[in-house]
């Protein structure tokens, strides 16, 4: 099973951004994904952003691995 974790975009570069997760940040591969922009919400799977997605579905998300994982 693979899992897409999303992130908040705190800074972009060429074809890549850094992603706040919360306790982690990490430069991501964006170049999936069109127009990336500093606070988007991206999913990030295996080192790759694959998609955008809303901040209220992105916080939701968040929340329910927060709700099944005690250190996310």
């Amino acid at each position: 099973m693979c899992i897409a974790i999303p992130g908040k975009v705190i800074a972009v570069y060429d074809y890549d951004a850094l992603i706040d997760f919360g306790r982690v940040q990490k430069r991501v591969d964006t170049s999936l994904v069109e127009n990336v922009q500093v606070d988007d919400y991206i999913l990030v799977h295996a080192g790759y952003g694959v998609q955008k997605m809303s901040e209220p579905e992105a916080l939701e998300t968040i929340a329910v691995f927060k709700m099944l994982c005690d250190d996310f």
